[in-house]
């Protein structure tokens, strides 16, 4: 049996090697060890775990870049430890969601990365793709028909509501589809709509047909929004089996709930009640207030550059602001990145939020509306912003100039500010400006900024009919920082992470970043790793 089955490994590969000569050749070249990838599969292997009788199997995500490596890499080898488990890995890449058309890439099966072969150093083989169909692809198209026919009836509202075999899985589509494809909303039903839905309905019962073979005990990836990422994580959770994500700023790992599967910290464990120590008030005080000296700390790591510029304002817009009586900036968010990150606002997407909150506001009297685009959104962002401004035809309607900062909103001191769940919120709590921002934003069970729970309220707080009810209570800022950004995160300013997360290096997937951890190898791969997941 044993010599039939090597017989026929040899005769694929022969038939491969003969139809895919030149992909092979290619995939050879493209994935060809160097001197640094050797010496990182050395380093790497300090992560392998000691594990003497496995019990099932700690499925760990394939990522493409050092940093999140090191991270998954420390974190597997203290779980498989705890649990006695097996790290076997699983690859996320869905190429044919952009493709449309399924095509296994045969190179890359036979030949490994040198990605693949970092990652199988300190742990085994890559054991599932979410590229995979579902063998049964008839059994897929009946599912694909019927929701089709659903969606028909229910309209775009169908598709956050949708669930495979009792699981949520709607916002997951939603939020892929925005994402890959480069749309601010689902405003039809089209082919790349239920193409994302196809491509879900494979991953979903190829990951639960893998679950029923395969004894695993505990999923860790970094991230939990989009198909490939949740719909793994929410499978697991409804088998009981446990979830650990560690791809925040917020925390360094984090287990998943089943009641909130989502990437954010949730908001409903932050307290205001809570006891702080004014030490780490203060120490959250100085952290927060960086930021209005043009500092990126925690919370907004994701800037490319900070929104507290000192740039003098023009008198062209103090001038704006003198035409009505009463001004309103609302803060615009990125359309593209994943909405429902933190649960479902009042609105589908955040571009529904803009356009919606924009139309309530068109017959408004005696008040200028400002809109800010958002300075970090991914590109088009700025463009459909402006666009749709524009298209409401509005002369109190006006679009604020990326130039003008949030150090100048706060010298203009408008009557009101708007986000859907925006840092901003506390930003211009501290300076005393009132926000009304939505349910479920992260800073929600705090008064410093009014969240509305209900769409009523929020159209007549904007409208000027009702006002807003905020404390402007400066510790809970802090209070309420030091929950969200510092309590589950080291406090050291010269962490681990801190390290391996230095934006000096340049990519994490670069040459550039392999030859820094090599230069810091002896405190990357120590003991001071580990214990942040002990």
């Amino acid at each position: 049996m044993l010599s039939a089955l090597i017989q026929k490994t040899k005769l694929l590969l022969r038939s491969t090697i003969l139809k895919y000569p030149l992909e092979l050749r290619i995939v050879y070249k493209e994935n060809k060890l160097t001197s640094l990838h050797k010496n990182l599969i050395s380093c790497f292997s300090f992560f392998r775990s000691n594990v003497k009788k496995e019990e099932g199997i700690l499925l760990v995500q394939m990522v493409q870049d050092y940093e999140f490596a090191i991270r998954l890499a420390s974190a597997s080898k203290i779980l498989s430890e705890k649990r006695n488990l097996k790290v076997d890995f699983y690859d996320v890449q869905i190429r044919w969601i952009f493709l449309k058309t399924y095509k296994p890439l045969f190179g890359k099966r036979y030949i490994q990365s040198p990605l693949v072969k970092i990652h199988r150093s300190f742990g085994g083989n890559i054991i599932f793709n979410c590229s995979d169909k579902f063998k049964d692809t008839k059994f897929i198209a009946q599912k694909l028909s019927a929701i089709k026919n659903n969606l028909h009836i229910n309209g775009i509202d169908g598709i956050l509501k949708l669930e495979f075999e009792n699981i949520l899985v709607g916002d997951l589509i939603y939020d892929t589809y925005l994402r890959f494809y480069y749309k601010p909303t689902i405003e039809v039903i089209n082919e790349d709509v239920l193409h994302v839905i196809e491509v879900a309905l494979h991953l979903f019962f190829n990951f639960e047909a893998f679950l029923q073979k395969n004894k695993v005990k505990v999923l860790l990836n970094t991230y939990v929004s989009y198909l490939q990422h949740g719909i793994p994580a929410r499978i697991c959770l409804h088998k009981n089996i446990d979830v650990y994500t560690i791809g925040s700023f917020s925390y360094v790992i984090q287990k998943l709930d089943k009641n909130y599967p989502f990437h954010s910290i949730n908001s409903q464990d932050l307290k205001p009640e809570k006891i702080i120590s004014p030490e780490y008030l203060n120490s959250a005080k100085e952290k927060f207030t960086s930021r209005f000296a043009g500092k990126l700390d925690a919370a907004v790591s994701y800037m490319r550059k900070s929104s507290f510029s000192s740039t003098p304002i023009s008198p062209e817009t103090v001038a704006l602001f003198k035409i009505r009586s009463r001004n309103i900036v609302i803060y615009a968010h990125d359309f593209f990145d994943s909405p429902h990150i933190n649960k479902l606002l009042q609105f589908p997407d955040l571009y529904q939020f803009l356009k919606s909150t924009l139309k309530e506001l068109t017959d408004l009297k005696n008040t200028s509306v400002f809109i800010k685009a958002h300075p970090n959104g991914i590109s088009g962002c700025k463009e459909i912003t402006v666009k749709m401004v524009n298209d409401f035809q509005c002369d109190h309607f006006y679009i604020l100039e990326e130039e003008v900062s949030n150090l100048n909103i706060v010298e203009l001191r408008p009557d009101l500010v708007c986000t859907a769940r925006g840092t901003v919120g506390p930003e211009m709590a501290y300076f005393e400006i009132p926000v009304v921002a939505l349910f479920d934003n992260l800073y929600a069970n705090f008064n410093f900024v009014h969240t509305c729970h209900d769409l009523v309220t929020y159209f007549s707080i904007l409208k000027g009919e009702k006002k807003p009810e905020v404390d402007y209570d400066k510790e809970m800022i802090f209070s309420f920082y030091y929950q969200a950004f510092m309590e589950r995160y080291p406090k050291a300013e010269n962490h681990i992470l801190a390290l391996l997360s230095t934006t000096s290096k340049g990519d994490t997937f670069e040459e550039e970043y392999m030859k820094f951890i090599l230069e810091n190898k002896e405190r990357i791969f120590s003991k001071e790793i580990l214990e942040l997941y002990n």
